[in-house]
């Protein structure tokens, strides 16, 4: 595939029109908890963030897999996940560094983005264009890894906030004591 699928925080308004569609599309209902995208919020710091299979060349999910059921899919770079051989360890998920592995809980399976076999619906519906599937030439690339750079720090902030959020309510428990 000549082509990087691209989310601009700054342009997102947090609708989730995005998961729903990957999961009408994927499942055949309206469950942001069945979509192959995500978004995350932290509206006290107005953050959003969007995670999704980011179709690593060096994915960290295929290293962790012990019974080698990801595999990257040569003609649409896609990585796509074995059913057959897939144990649901989820170790794949423990590894993405960008949290764009799920677990569909209903259907029992992991599951990961496919770009809806290179035309992503995501991109169509998105009315902020917040989300962009552009071309793999140099400023592709550049805007991509741009991208990734701030996904790993909201990432970094919301696992942040999520850890002080923790220290915070074992101070106040500790306090009522």
């Amino acid at each position: 595939m000549n082509k990087v699928l691209i989310f601009s925080p700054d342009h997102c308004t947090g609708c989730a029109l995005c998961e729903i569609i990957c999961s009408l599309v994927h499942t055949n209902t309206c469950n942001p908890a069945r979509s192959r995208i995500r978004i995350l919020k932290m509206e006290q710091r107005f953050v959003i963030a969007q995670t999704f299979c980011q179709q690593c060349e060096d994915a960290a999910c295929i290293a962790a897999c012990p019974v080698s059921a990801i595999k990257k899919n040569a003609t649409l770079g896609t990585l796509e996940i074995d059913r057959e051989l897939c144990i649901e360890c989820k170790m794949c998920i423990k590894a993405c560094p960008f949290n764009g592995i799920y677990r569909d809980e209903i259907d029992e399976k992991i599951i990961a983005c496919d770009l809806c076999g290179g035309d992503p619906e995501c991109v169509k519906y998105c009315e902020t264009e917040a989300i962009e599937f552009l071309k793999k030439n140099p400023a592709g690339i550049q805007k991509k890894k741009k991208s990734l750079r701030e996904l790993e720090r909201l990432l970094k902030l919301l696992k942040d906030n999520n850890s002080d959020s923790g220290y915070r309510r074992k101070r106040r428990k500790r306090r009522e004591k």
